[in-house]
This record gives C-alpha cells, sequence and structure tokens, in this order.
C-alpha cells in the first residue's frame, strides 16, 4: 500500500524505533509499512495517524478499487491464493 508514513515520521523528527515504540509494534514493522511490503491493520493505521498528529487519509492516501485489485494481482501469491 502506498503511504506518506516515512515523510510524516520525518517530518516530525521520530526514528522508526521511537514511532514503533509510541504505538507498541516492532520497527521492523514500521519499516515494513513505510516501505509497502506490509499493509497495516485498520487499527494500527489510526494509531500511527495519532501518534504523528496526522489523519489516516493523509498517511495512506485513498485509492481506487480497481487500482488496488490490479495491485494485488500482479503478486503471484494473491492470484494463486484467490483466482486458481
Amino acid at each position: 500500500m502506498k503511504n506518506r508514513l516515512k515523510a510524516l515520521r520525518e517530518k516530525t523528527g521520530w526514528t522508526p524505533t521511537e514511532l514503533a515504540d509510541s504505538v507498541g509494534v516492532s520497527s521492523a514493522c514500521i519499516t515494513a509499512v513505510e516501505n509497502g511490503s506490509y499493509d497495516p491493520s485498520l487499527f494500527l493505521a489510526y494509531d500511527i495517524a495519532e501518534a504523528l498528529d496526522a489523519g489516516v487519509t493523509e498517511l495512506f492516501p485513498p485509492v481506487s478499487r480497481r487500482l488496488r485489485l490490479e495491485e494485488l494481482a500482479a503478486r503471484p501469491w494473491y492470484v494463486r491464493l484467490f483466482f486458481d
């Protein structure tokens, strides 16, 4: 999922570890969300947004459903799991 987490985190001057500590996850989790390899739960997204004093849609800009499905379909595991 595309996001602005790294930019907003850096704007506040926090490290991934500091943000992770404030929301109760590992710094590896924050890094994975930043680089798009992990999609956070809705609860985690709200916790991160609150910690950064931002809105969820500011962190994770809305993407059309069609585009999102195309991105997911490009992942081999997703195609095998849902389309075979």
